[in-house]
């Protein structure tokens, strides 16, 4: 095998191909989104900012569902809510629960930074055409789940 095949087999490597996407995505939301109007949000706070949502979460809720430790979704949550992003009260349901919602600030700049990751999505969408977009979201999260239930590949 000469050096230009190995270099087109090593293209297609998944692991580096994902690790290349995500250090450019970080890069992009660097620039782009966490410095808009919010200068102490920082890219490990987007993920979960984002999956908050609207009409809320609850911490346990949040961390289940971004694969994360209780511990870990607290750690953030006390951040965003040092920045004025997030606030933090009890279940009227359950005093147990602290259920998760944005501040009106945090509610602003959620629209702000879906905005400008829906634009993302657009540009990634001419680039390669919606189809194809729509079946690598779907793969990505088949990955995903085949991940969270092998727990990892040994």
């Amino acid at each position: 095998m000469n050096s230009c095949e190995l270099t087109e087999e090593t293209k297609k490597v998944a692991p580096k191909l994902v690790y290349l996407l995500k250090r450019l995505l970080d890069e992009w939301m660097g620039k782009k989104l966490c410095r808009i109007d919010q200068p102490g949000f920082n890219s490990a706070h987007l993920p979960l900012f984002m999956s908050i949502g609207k009409t809320g979460i609850s911490n346990n809720e949040l961390a289940a569902k971004m694969n994360v430790t209780k511990q870990g979704a607290s750690k953030i949550v006390k951040e965003l809510e040092a920045i004025n992003m997030v606030t933090s009260v009890k279940s009227p349901d359950d005093a147990r629960v602290v259920m998760l919602h944005f501040t009106p600030e945090g509610e602003a700049f959620y629209h702000n930074l879906k905005n400008q990751v829906m634009e993302l999505e657009t540009q990634y969408k001419k680039v390669v055409g919606t189809k194809n977009y729509e079946i690598a979201i779907e793969v990505m999260l088949k990955l995903v789940q085949f991940h969270e239930e092998n727990n990892c590949i040994e």
